[in-house]
């Protein structure tokens, strides 16, 4: 039996790394703070201060959703899909980060990707606490009984 580290290893290191993602884009809008010279607090400039500083704070807005999700995902389902769809959401908020910081129709792409990612962890989560809620509380094992029927049906 693995130990509850080793069972979440993948997770907890897709964690760092999307930690890791929001440091280097927390470091672009400074680097742009001291390029155009915008002190804090100040939100405005130029629009390429502008794009950078939006795109960082999208990011912002969705990390604790994407986070929560990973690990719910994680605990409730199960860490691999879990931890593919959240390194999908990694890909696509980086994708859309550096489209964003060139041009704002450059972002779609991967804006589409990350929040299609977030999408399939939502969904990962409601079944698999859904999953939970039922065999706990209603003495019923969905998964089971799926997995009875897809055998039956192969006979």
């Amino acid at each position: 039996m693995s130990s509850f580290a080793d069972q979440y290893a993948l997770p907890a290191t897709l964690t760092v790394a999307g930690l890791h993602q929001i440091v280097r884009f927390t470091k672009k809008v400074g680097e742009a703070r001291h390029k155009y010279k915008i002190e804090p607090p100040e939100t405005t400039g130029p629009p390429e201060f502008i794009r950078v500083f939006r795109a960082h704070q999208n990011s912002l807005e969705f990390f604790p959703m994407s986070l929560t999700s990973l690990w719910i995902g994680s605990v409730f389902f199960h860490p691999v899909p879990a931890s593919a769809l959240y390194l999908g959401y990694l890909i696509g908020r980086e994708k859309f980060f550096t489209g964003y910081v060139e041009h704002p129709d450059k972002r779609l792409t991967g804006f589409k990707i990350s929040i299609r990612c977030l999408l399939g962890l939502l969904i990962i989560c409601g079944v698999g606490v859904g999953h939970k809620l039922v065999r706990n509380y209603g003495n019923i094992d969905l998964f089971e009984i799926i997995h009875e029927k897809v055998s039956s049906l192969r006979q």
